[in-house]
């Protein structure tokens, strides 16, 4: 008897692009991982979005960084980002705890990045979370709505 096993990568959901609340539920280490540039040491961040998809299970999105610190590392832009603030010279020196960042609560951009095969949803950038950029996301929406509608009346009147 054999045992046959499948992938179809259309059977799940793509998060919708855009700005979103977000959780960061586990940091991983990656250790060695082959990449175009040789063998790197790496960590994945992993995050639960607070939007839903059609089954009402959250999305899960992962990405990886480098295990750097240096100045222009994208984990470190990315943790201090996270924190609001940039990392002291002692805070470097002593370290950065990783997991005190595990359940924090942030935004992310989710872009779309199509391939020959799938469009994967990538998060593109992580934020601080607070209530009132949720507010700005919304407010932007609402404006961007009342645009195209005042655009499609000119349309309608012939402007």
């Amino acid at each position: 008897m054999s045992l046959i096993l499948s992938h179809n990568p259309d059977q799940y959901s793509l998060c919708p692009e855009g700005l979103h609340k977000a959780q960061i539920t586990s940091i991983e280490p990656l250790n060695e991982v082959e990449t175009p540039f040789g063998i790197k040491d790496m960590i994945s961040i992993v995050v639960q979005t607070e939007i839903t998809d059609e089954e009402g299970k959250p999305y899960t999105l992962a990405t990886r960084f480098n295990r750097s610190l240096h100045e222009k590392a994208s984990l470190r832009i990315t943790l201090e980002r996270l924190n609001a603030r940039k990392f002291t010279p002692e805070q470097l020196h002593e370290g950065i705890d990783l997991e005190a960042f595990l359940g924090r609560r942030c935004n992310i951009l989710v872009v779309h990045n199509p391939t020959e095969d799938r469009v994967y949803a990538n998060i593109d950038v992580f934020m601080p979370f607070n209530e009132a950029s949720g507010q700005v996301a919304k407010n932007a929406k609402k404006l961007s709505s009342k645009v195209k509608r005042l655009e499609h009346a000119g349309e309608l009147n012939g402007v």
